[in-house]
């Protein structure tokens, strides 16, 4: 593996900065990479924390640690620095409370909990801590998630047991695994598996776990299968059914408790991949029929309509409308 094979880390820490300037320098650094806060600690070295992140198309992620402190996005700073997305933050390492919508929520390790950064929050940390933050633009999550439930954050996730515990377990270990090797050939599969996750958490939480701890063991299977081979043409329900091992009918069956069908699933996920890297500023150099092979378009001119059909406009259209 060569290091061009390899994604670039962002590293922040305030172990440099003098500790009469660490809050003001946190502040910065947060607002320049993360979402606008203001800090608080109570340590007489001042605010001791580090953070390694990565940022991708509709997705980023951080590990924090540090010791107790307090962080606050208010009504001014959601005014002045705007930020559209949703963060899913998984305590690994001490206890914290989260404040938002009249609802105060305690966390322990191993418990995650999903809010929106459009409406102000305040976040405690009550000792030496450890998060893994996902930050999910809101028009990515509206690919995956009904709007309605947006409304329902924040929303704290348990860890203590059943299909909750196995998501988080599973989301917990795959953010790490790849903040450990960030490889750029995998980005595109990490970033479907944790979005799916996301949302199966979510989903897991408003409705209840609707099919068994092995059937949602399939679902999310099968979906991480379809993360990895999204950019094959020929990729079909069929074969997705036989790589996790069940029959066809069987999936339909989990994949209709989920409100979809596994072709629908499929063609929902080229599409809203498809969307997300044509905004991507990162990627104009990137030729259309490039990124529409790479989400599993054998045809420019289907791409092309498919894309204009969902989102009312041609690829090239959505281009120009991200530069402006």
């Amino acid at each position: 593996m060569t290091a061009s094979d390899v994604l670039t880390c962002t590293r922040d820490s305030t172990a440099h900065v003098p500790p009469a300037e660490r809050l003001a320098y946190w502040e910065a650094q947060c607002a320049a990479t993360l979402v606008g806060l203001r800090c608080s600690s109570l340590s007489s070295t001042g605010l001791e924390v580090e953070k390694m992140g990565i940022s991708l198309p509709g997705l980023g992620v951080a590990d924090i640690r540090g010791e107790d402190h307090v962080v606050e996005r208010n009504a001014s700073l959601v005014h002045q620095i705007p930020k559209e997305s949703l963060f899913a933050c998984q305590i690994v390492q001490g206890r914290a409370y989260f404040i938002q919508r009249e609802q105060c929520l305690l966390l322990e390790p191993g418990e995650t909990v999903i809010y929106d950064t459009r409406i102000p929050y305040l976040f405690g940390f009550l000792t030496s801590m450890r998060q893994l933050l996902i930050d999910v633009p809101i028009t990515v999550w509206r690919e995956s998630v009904e709007a309605g439930r947006l409304g329902n954050l924040p929303l704290k996730i348990s860890a203590r047991a059943g299909a909750e515990a196995m998501l988080s377990e599973t989301l917990r270990a795959t953010v790490q695994r790849f903040l450990r090797e960030p490889v750029r050939a995998e980005a595109d599969k990490f970033s479907m598996q944790t979005q799916t996750l996301l949302s199966a958490l979510m989903d897991v939480h408003v409705r209840g776990a609707g099919a068994s701890r092995a059937g949602l063991s399939y679902l999310l299977t099968a979906k991480q299968f379809i993360a990895m081979r999204i950019a094959e043409p020929d990729l079909h329900p069929q074969t997705v059914a036989d790589a996790v091992g069940i029959s066809l009918r069987h999936l339909s069956r989990l994949f209709a408790s989920d409100e979809d069908s596994v072709a629908q699933y499929i063609w929902n996920s080229r599409l809203a991949g498809a969307h997300r890297d044509l905004l991507d500023l990162k990627l104009q150099k990137t030729s259309v029929s490039e990124i529409a092979f790479r989400w599993g378009f054998s045809s420019l001119a289907h791409f092309s309509r498919a894309i204009r059909t969902r989102y009312g406009a041609s690829p090239l259209a959505l281009r120009a409308t991200a530069r402006r």
